[in-house]
């Protein structure tokens, strides 16, 4: 049982913890910057180069170092870090301050997050990897659906530094748990050990080698890549399409949010129940043709239909959302040798980290030209249809010998 697995209910624990800080920390951010020091929009379009720069330069070196020295004490190093960084940032006079800060702290998360990866597939057994995948998941899901809203409470009848503070203190709190987890004992295979001789560039080539070589890693990264790239178009977008459609409705973005994380949240929960995927087509195209559905009702939807109709459709993006999310996170974690999932998991940060900056200014410059209306119709179908070569493509893109009807086979525990 996953439950009795000691050190994941640690590592479950700490990381439900960050998560929920990690949100409250968003909200301060975002408020200091917007209604303290007044930001104008230029200034904002910084912060998420801030957030998702330091993965795409520092994700491959993160993952050389995950696979290379205890995984364990890697997050407690970095857990520390990010509890000091985030109070100096309480401290922070001006807006550069704050940005200085924030870029070390997100250098500290991109080592963070593929140790995380690499420790879980050390200490949890395959059959129950998609578990841990929906639990982890899980944690995400309630983290984004009560942080912000129990951070900008915070936020607005205290201040923005009491949710820093908050973080702070979530990052302590995290670190002290995974420190009661003891020694871990990580089994390397004989070639793992004598890989671990050679230097950062032959160890980082060996982590390209393996994904380029392995099908269904390859297939699925690149999927997923393209599917995320047209994903990220529109999504920071939401602000924009709903003034459009519902202008005296300006409590929709807080709504669409809660309703994209119950989508999401249910789903996760749901495949929580599962033991295994044994087809990938299924979870990850459907995923992404739900998704694609949902941002090209949005641009269909008729002002004065009801806004009950983009809450529908911003829940079935939520569900599209959890199938992904689990999905590759399952995918990375099954098909990845235990040896080298930190190289590859960082390899994919690195990556999806340049799909985060460059795409919502490409998706700015569509919006601009296109309009909110036709760019999330086009930009929706155009998700659909990579979700729906997905689902029909998926026996050449993942070489699946099972049949379509069966290809979601999995086996309740």
């Amino acid at each position: 049982m996953l439950w009795n697995n000691r050190v994941f209910i640690r590592m479950f624990a700490a990381y439900s913890l960050s998560t929920l800080g990690d949100w409250f920390d968003f909200i301060a951010v975002t408020m200091l910057l917007g209604y303290v020091w007044q930001a104008d929009p230029m200034l904002m379009a910084l912060l998420p180069l801030v957030y998702a720069g330091p993965g795409l330069v520092l994700g491959q070196v993160a993952g050389f170092l995950a696979d290379r020295r205890n995984k364990l004490r890697l997050m407690i190093a970095t857990d520390l870090c990010r509890a000091l960084l985030t109070a100096a940032a309480v401290f922070a006079p001006d807006p550069a301050w704050l940005f200085g800060v924030m870029l070390l702290r997100s250098c500290a998360m991109a080592v963070n997050a593929p140790a995380q990866q690499a420790l879980t597939r050390h200490v949890v057994p395959p059959e129950q990897l998609l578990r841990a995948a929906s639990l982890n998941g899980t944690a995400y899901q309630l983290g984004k659906l009560l942080g912000p809203l129990l951070g900008g409470t915070m936020a607005a009848f205290v201040s923005p530094s009491a949710c820093l503070i908050v973080n702070a203190c979530s990052f302590l709190l995290s670190a002290a748990i995974l420190s009661s987890a003891g020694n871990v004992e990580e089994a390397r295979p004989a070639a793992a050990a004598q890989e671990e001789r050679s230097g950062f560039g032959e160890s980082w080539k060996e982590g390209w080698r393996i994904l380029i070589r392995s099908r269904v890693l390859f297939a699925s990264t690149l999927y997923s890549l393209i599917a995320l790239m047209a994903v990220q178009l529109v999504d920071a977008q939401f602000v924009v399409i709903l003034r459009e459609k519902a202008p005296a409705h300006p409590e929709l973005l807080g709504w669409k949010t809660s309703a994209i994380g119950l989508g999401a949240l249910l789903t996760v929960t749901g495949l929580g129940r599962f033991r295994e995927i044994t087809a990938y087509g299924w979870v990850l195209g459907g995923g992404v043709l739900l998704i694609g559905g949902a941002f090209a009702w949005l641009g269909l939807y008729r002002p004065g239909s009801g806004i009950h109709w983009l809450l529908i459709a911003a829940f079935l993006a939520g569900v599209g959302t959890g199938l992904t999310s689990v999905g590759s996170a399952y995918l990375r974690q099954k098909e990845t040798p235990k040896e080298a999932i930190g190289r590859v998991m960082g390899i994919f940060d690195s990556l999806t980290s340049a799909i985060f900056i460059a795409a919502p200014l490409l998706g700015g410059l569509l919006i601009t030209a296109w309009g909110a209306s036709l760019s999330f119709q086009r930009i929706g179908f155009l998700i659909a249809a990579i979700g729906a070569a997905g689902i029909l493509l998926q026996r050449v893109i993942w070489r699946h010998r099972r049949t379509e009807a069966a290809s979601v086979q999995v086996s309740a525990e």
